[in-house]
């Protein structure tokens, strides 16, 4: 088989675990922002282990978010996928992974307008000056 099929028969496969599609071809869409326990003991084990794929608040993930985070790893042969609900939060935790006070950051002039917002106001609080 070549590179070319073997890629197109992964994207069609893969993050199918039955774990997040509960036996069915493709994952469900679940959408949802406040999950439900039924004791106080499983929510503190679900917040715990929210790297893991537990479910524990909607927007940090649901089977949904966990097949595709899946799917993306392993055709991108990463240990793991990070999803952002936009890309004003992608990029914004991108730069505030590495920089810290007293950084100086190089943004082009024709950058994203919410990432301009961001290097003028939110990084100049933190003392991290943008030229």
């Amino acid at each position: 088989m070549t590179d070319k099929h073997q890629l197109a028969t992964q994207i069609v496969s893969l993050g199918r675990d039955k774990k997040w599609t509960k036996g069915v071809i493709n994952p469900p869409v679940f959408r949802a922002s406040t999950i439900v326990f039924e004791t106080l003991a499983d929510m503190r084990h679900a917040a715990k282990h929210k790297t893991e794929g537990e479910m524990f608040y909607g927007r940090r993930g649901t089977p949904t978010h966990f097949a595709f985070q899946a799917a993306i790893a392993e055709l991108e042969g990463g240990e793991g996928t990070a999803l952002y609900p936009s890309g004003a939060a992608a990029i914004s935790a991108a730069l505030l992974s590495f920089l810290k006070a007293g950084d100086h950051l190089l943004m082009v002039d024709s950058v994203y307008e919410p990432t301009r917002d961001l290097c003028n106001h939110l990084l100049a609080g933190f003392g991290i000056e943008t030229t």
